[in-house]
């Protein structure tokens, strides 16, 4: 039997272990500082000696995508708990996360983001979403843009609208002239969505009244038949 000394210490020992994990995670980054800041024109020179700093500390598996991570709960005596090792790995990737963007100029990442929503802006499709969501999906990408210092133009933006549109919308997609401004646009598009949906709803229940019929109608026609023998057969 085990009592609770046993359970503290062991408790107590896991807990220093994490803690000292910490601390050595802090340690290493904060005493590797290198003296370069990536930017548009020094990505060989940077690149050497964060992966230089990396491999000194022997950190190449937080960059190594083969590399798996430890579970993140273990079970003992049929318990579940978190995993020490995954606590600690995932503080020592934070850790080295941190460090690689603190040697990353703001232009840089500035411009990685604006690439980043770019394409989203250009590739975002209605797909299944509804066209409120798709709206509001647009919009949100446009507004991350314009936090990094891109506004788009109503046109930009009555584009991207358009492109991400299925063919269910061909009557607004070939309508000209374009409307030039979002908001006539969107309500536009949310008057044509919601007659379809009506249309749709309409028919559904259409089809329900003449399955629900369809017995009735069925009866009615073997009974004639029956009907009509029996007149034959006299």
């Amino acid at each position: 039997m085990v009592n609770s000394e046993e359970v503290d210490i062991h408790s107590n020992s896991a807990n220093t272990s994490l803690n000292t994990g910490s601390i050595n995670s802090r340690r290493i980054f904060s005493s590797n500082k290198i003296n370069v800041t990536l930017d548009d024109n020094n990505y060989m020179l940077w690149n050497q000696q964060v992966l230089l700093t990396i491999k000194t500390n022997r950190l190449q598996k937080f960059i190594d995508s083969n590399v798996t991570w430890p579970p993140q709960y273990v079970t003992k005596d049929g318990v579940a708990s978190i995993n020490p090792d995954f606590k600690l790995y995932e503080e020592h990737d934070g850790a080295l996360a941190s460090w690689l963007l603190s040697t990353v100029s703001c232009i840089v990442v500035t411009t990685s983001r604006l690439m980043s929503f770019r394409r989203m802006l250009h590739s975002q499709k209605k797909g299944d979403l509804s066209m409120r969501e798709f709206l509001m999906k647009i919009k949100s990408i446009c507004d991350n843009l314009a936090n990094c210092g891109e506004v788009i133009s109503d046109q930009k933006h009555v584009t991207a609208i358009l492109n991400g549109l299925t063919s269910e919308y061909e009557s607004v997609i070939t309508a000209r002239p374009t409307p030039s401004d979002v908001k006539t646009m969107c309500t536009i598009l949310l008057d044509v969505d919601s007659r379809r949906t009506g249309l749709l709803n309409q028919i559904s229940a259409s089809a329900h009244v003449f399955v629900q019929q369809q017995p009735h109608v069925v009866f009615q026609q073997q009974s004639d038949k029956n009907y009509t023998r029996k007149l034959t057969s006299l």
